[in-house]
């Protein structure tokens, strides 16, 4: 008998031991699979904070380039857009080498041969890519804040989708595994289960307690870990809505063979004045703002649309074609219910909205991730969106067509400013009372090899929008310098030299350096230099700096003229107190006038109103000896048009020179 007891308790012993040793190389197992659970979802969480930091990115990187490629973009918008563009940079960097430091904690799973390609930083990885995104962007926000980056910032970030497309994949790959992590933590957990619940018979159910709770605890962490990183992941965290790849993962297969079947659109709102918006309640009310937007959104139309919100100023929503082809008018409703005054830390304002579509033909764009590529065609077609007209703009493959095209004119242009086939033109200008030529007016004219001439209305437009107008100013500088000196050395007197300074080079911290250098060059039959600057550049947001300017300018002994007076938004107010020189008269003043007196009344006020600001008064648009009687007679004191002299080059003006005998006022 003591002999069975004995054998007994030695197998009680031995199961006791055997389950222990179990229970604690499965507790071992599981707390090897919870640390790499644990860093792979520190990576995951990393890859998908980076995803949406770029996401946000493309967004303000868009309104930095839907700003900057205006003919006069908001200096104010375009400072504080960079700021948040910087801001948004840096947040990329920073997540960038955070995911290279945690490549460490990486390798030490035991799954990091089928995951190290998540940190890999090698030519041509999503990381390079990503580090390569950084550096472009860097490289169009380095430059002066007016202008614009060569070419805008695509959906996606960059390389047609690939890089995000490249941590969709790591973000899928990684939970994936962490899936597959809890599964395995699941089966670890039954198997210790089993082994505790006979073990708690053999020992005590006092022992085993605290493990079984701690165990259920690390559970529920790693389902609400689970959870949350797909609500950073699908969930916009200041509105509650969806995202765009919330929207896109909310369409099922089905769902979505289903809306291929039945042609529809994709409906983007844009929230145009957001700069302005920020500037008045404060960007740290910025969640208060997309909340209440979201929220009209949500309550508008009868019916039930699944808004997402795609970028920081933008939301964005799926409707059907026959919504959009029925009527207009809802486009028109819609607009008015999202401009309708909000009143935001007790300030009343109103945003201004532009809405566009992209059509979507085809199921494969809900599941194949082109969600962000009909966002991107939207977000190009919204630009041309006009609130009075009520009609809703799509999409077409002629949006991108003019974007190729300005790019294409944009590199052209760049290289005739290096091959020199932008030179300068000259005008004279005359002296009213005697019609001897009193100054010279340098225009930009595009001489191509062919000896073609490119309008000057296609390609300086185009160069103020891309940041290429200074490095074409100073280009002419240089040869209107070495013509200037030419022209003084065979014994003709010009007179002044005026030259155009365009808004970004007024502001560029060059200019006063180039213009000194430029009067040091000037002969002694140049009698000065002048400096001609449209009113609305003068008179714009920057009148403090702007006048700051203008005096520095003066210091150097330059005149300032304002060129197409009368065109712009000038007050008396403001004329009296900007230290201006020159009021040049718009031709569009001029043209109107008649023998008959019709017409004249307007001239003759501009003209006197010059003389009681004592500024000196240019008259341009002189077609007529007519014309130029009338205003030598209503006090003007310099005229320039194509009744004295056309626009030409320097050779052509040589010979003028050369055989100038004067002109004639003739009653």
């Amino acid at each position: 008998m003591t002999s069975k007891f004995g054998h007994i308790t030695l197998g009680y012993v031995i199961t006791l031991l055997v389950l222990t040793v179990a229970i604690v190389s499965s507790y071992a197992i599981l707390q090897d699979k919870i640390t790499s659970e644990r860093v792979l979802r520190k990576t995951d969480d990393l890859i998908n904070q980076i995803q949406i930091s770029v996401y946000d990115s493309v967004g303000v990187m868009g309104d930095f380039w839907g700003e900057s490629r205006k003919d006069q973009p908001d200096e104010r918008a375009l400072q504080l857009i960079k700021r948040r563009a910087d801001a948004s940079m840096a947040e990329l960097g920073r997540l960038h080498s955070a995911l290279l430091q945690g490549r460490a904690e990486l390798q030490e799973t035991d799954v990091w041969s089928e995951i190290g390609w998540v940190i890999d930083f090698s030519p041509g990885s999503t990381n390079h890519q990503l580090n390569q995104y950084l550096e472009r962007n860097a490289v169009a926000l380095s430059g002066d804040t007016r202008g614009t980056p060569q070419r805008p910032i695509e959906a996606a970030g960059a390389y047609n989708g690939a890089m995000l497309a490249g941590y969709q994949d790591a973000s899928r790959a990684l939970n994936l595994i962490i899936d597959e992590f809890a599964l395995e933590v699941a089966s670890v957990h039954k198997l210790l289960t089993i082994a505790i619940v006979v073990t708690m018979v053999m020992v005590s159910a006092l022992v085993i307690a605290p493990l079984w709770t701690r165990l259920n605890k690390e559970h529920r962490l790693v389902v609400e870990a689970h959870e949350n990183l797909r609500q950073i992941a699908f969930v916009d965290r200041e509105t509650g809505l969806p995202n765009l790849d919330g929207l896109q993962n909310s369409l099922t297969r089905d769902d979505a063979i289903g809306s291929g079947a039945q042609p529809c659109h994709l409906l983007l709102v844009r929230i145009t004045n957001l700069d302005e918006l920020y500037g008045l309640i404060g960007s740290h009310r910025s969640s208060a703002l997309a909340q209440l937007l979201s929220q009209r959104l949500s309550e508008w139309g009868s019916e039930q649309l699944n808004w997402c919100r795609s970028g920081e100023a933008e939301f964005c929503c799926i409707v059907s074609d026959n919504r959009v082809r029925r009527s207009e008018a809802w486009i028109g409703t819609l607009h008015q219910h999202l401009t309708s005054r909000l009143v935001i830390g007790g300030i009343v304002v109103r945003p201004d909205v532009s809405i566009a579509s992209s059509a979507i033909d085809n199921a494969r764009s809900f599941f194949d991730g082109l969600l962000w590529e009909h966002q991107s065609n939207a977000r190009l077609a919204s630009f041309e969106y006009q609130s009075k007209e009520g009609v809703l703009p799509e999409y077409s493959a002629s949006h991108k067509q003019a974007l190729a095209n300005k790019n294409q004119l944009i590199n052209q242009i760049s290289e005739a400013i290096d091959s020199r086939q932008i030179v300068p033109f000259y005008q004279f200008k005359v002296d009213a009372l005697t019609g001897e030529i009193s100054s010279i007016e340098v225009l930009a004219r595009w001489v191509k090899p062919d000896q073609s001439l490119v309008s000057p209305g296609v390609f300086i437009p185009v160069a103020e929008s891309s940041g290429l107008i200074t490095r074409l100013t100073y280009a002419l500088f240089e040869q209107v310098s070495i013509d200037v000196q030419r022209w003084c050395a065979s014994g003709y007197n010009i007179g002044r030299v005026a030259v155009n300074v365009a808004g970004d080079t007024l502001h560029d911290g060059e200019l006063l350096d180039r213009l000194a250098a430029m009067i040091d060059r000037l002969p002694e039959g140049c009698e000065g230099l002048d400096v001609e600057i449209t009113e609305n550049i003068a008179i714009g947001n920057n009148i403090e700096e702007t006048e700051a300017v203008f005096k520095k300018i003066q210091g150097l002994g330059v005149r300032i003229a304002i060129d197409d007076f009368g065109t712009g938004y000038a007050s008396l107010q403001t004329l009296l107190d900007m230290p201006i020189d020159i009021l040049k008269i718009d031709r569009s003043f001029v043209l109107p006038m008649a023998e008959t007196g019709e017409g004249n009344e307007v001239v003759s006020a501009m003209i006197s109103l010059s003389k009681k600001l004592n500024k000196y008064c240019v008259v341009e648009g002189v077609e007529t000896q007519w014309q130029w009687q009338q205003l030598a007679h209503l006090g003007a004191d310099e005229l320039q048009g194509f009744h004295f002299f056309k626009p030409a080059s320097a050779d052509e003006i040589a010979n003028v020179l050369s055989g100038w005998d004067g002109l004639k006022l003739t009653a």
